[in-house]
């Protein structure tokens, strides 16, 4: 299930930086209640299918049908960042992008970027308040709703290009609208969603691969040994078949790869490659998914690739609680000086995979305890997620994720973690308090490193802080 959104007036250093959230607290309370409202014009919060989608962009005058050339990304772990990735590579190259990412951290106005810049409290409540009016209460869920009011915004905002993340799928999500892409990205297929995707990676597959288009190059990104062991590549390659004209396959480990090397990363591609600083964004998988935007832009701005900017680039990519340092927040005020916080919204297995590779890098580069605080939804694996984590963790802290009903009780965690093997638990009743748990149990004298991960909803309650 996805977040639902929730505004509030601009309060935190995050929401400055990230969102276009107003100061006006009337305004915001407004938005806040409209987005609410949306909810009960369906009776299922999620209701995969295309039918209500089509018929509200008839409505509205078929904006998908004008926007500038799309690519469109799907995958269950870094479709996010590669987004990021890749509106980073198009606006230092000098394009301007529309963006539609979801769920948000903190606030609505993140997950539609209009040709650089998130949309204003105002301007989401105004193309909103339209769209209701002409759906005129007609079944519609809040996701379908919202992404075709994204559509309509883009398509009223000149820009280069649009990057349109799926929500949930692709086959069936709401964002499967564009007929013929420039590009289509699919990242790492994990577990997650299986009661609306399946319950094998090659079902979910399946259901990814349904955004590739007659004709259009999808790039194929980093998959996990047990995905590929279990068939996502030739359900790719089926799917690919399958349509009138073959779309080009760009497959990490084939047509291209990226990998780390001693001074930054190494991209490959066709007989060539080219060596870049690493991404901003901490992680060896953060090397996988740069490297799906590099190919990707490499196919839809071929003239723009050249060293300068992509280094330039690979640095200013923006994309929070993605194994984040969170150098200025009020919880490092219950530290002492020389501890450090990290924040990543990492929940299912492969991101508790990729999160246990970085743990591993830090014991190899710069050890120090290390304390994980994790807060989960119970629809989530948690024995999953921190599994691999287990070897590196000195202290688990658990607590629940605040206000939301379907939040994991900390008795059920410290269940999964005690079968998981972890002997030092701790649990607290909210994030502020799990971190002061940490504080108040350990040596502050040994400079520590705590992590703070298990849902991209406790992520958001944490930014909002900040």
């Amino acid at each position: 299930m996805l977040p639902k959104p929730k505004s509030q007036p601009s309060n935190s250093s995050f929401q400055a930086r990230f969102t276009g959230a107003s100061d006006d607290p009337i305004l915001e309370a407004r938005l806040t209640s409209l987005l609410e409202g949306i909810y009960y014009l369906h009776h299922k919060e999620i209701d995969l299918g295309l039918d209500r989608t089509y018929r509200f962009l008839e409505r509205i005058g078929n904006p998908h049908l004008h926007l500038p050339p799309v690519v469109h990304i799907a995958g269950t772990n870094g479709k996010g960042s590669t987004t990021a990735t890749l509106r980073a590579l198009l606006e230092a190259s000098g394009h301007k992008v529309h963006v539609y990412t979801s769920p948000h951290l903190v606030h609505p106005t993140e997950r539609i970027r209009l040709a650089g810049a998130p949309i204003t409290s105002q301007a989401l409540l105004d193309i909103l308040n339209e769209c209701i009016e002409i759906n005129n209460g007609d079944p519609i869920t809040f996701f379908e709703l919202f992404t075709c009011a994204a559509l309509l915004a883009f398509q009223r905002t000149p820009a280069d290009f649009v990057l349109l993340e799926t929500g949930m799928g692709g086959r069936l999500d709401t964002t499967n609208v564009i007929s013929k892409p420039a590009c289509t990205i699919i990242t790492s297929i994990s577990y997650d969603h299986q009661s609306f995707l399946g319950d094998t990676l090659a079902k979910i597959a399946f259901e990814k691969a349904g955004i590739m288009k007659a004709g259009c190059p999808c790039v194929i990104g980093y998959q996990f040994h047990e995905a590929i062991e279990e068939g996502v590549l030739e359900v790719f390659h089926k799917t690919s078949q399958g349509l009138s004209t073959q779309p080009p396959l760009h497959i990490f480990g084939a047509q291209w790869s990226s990998e780390a090397n001693p001074d930054g990363m190494v991209f490959r591609y066709e007989d060539d490659s080219i060596a870049l600083p690493k991404p901003c964004l901490l992680g060896t998988h953060q090397i996988w998914n740069a490297g799906a935007a590099l190919e990707a832009f490499r196919l839809i701005a071929p003239t723009h690739f050249k060293p300068q900017i992509l280094s330039t680039a690979l640095g200013k990519i923006d994309w929070p609680a993605r194994l984040q340092t969170l150098e200025k927040h009020p919880f490092k005020e219950l530290l002492p000086k020389g501890w450090e916080i990290f924040l990543d919204g990492g929940h299912n297995d492969s991101a508790g995979a990729v999160l246990a590779q970085q743990m591993d890098e830090w014991v190899k580069t710069s050890p120090r305890p290390l304390h994980l605080i994790v807060g989960m939804m119970a629809r989530k694996d948690a024995g999953a997620f921190l599994t691999p984590l287990l070897p590196y963790v000195h202290s688990l802290t658990l607590t629940e994720v605040e206000g939301e009903k379907d939040s994991f009780a900390v008795e059920d965690l410290e269940k999964i973690a005690n079968s998981a093997g972890f002997k030092t638990i701790h649990t607290a009743k909210n994030i502020a308090a799990a971190v002061k748990t940490v504080a108040d149990s350990e040596d502050l004298s040994i400079p520590s490193r705590i992590v703070i991960a298990g849902s991209l909803f406790l992520a958001g309650q944490v930014l909002a802080a900040e």
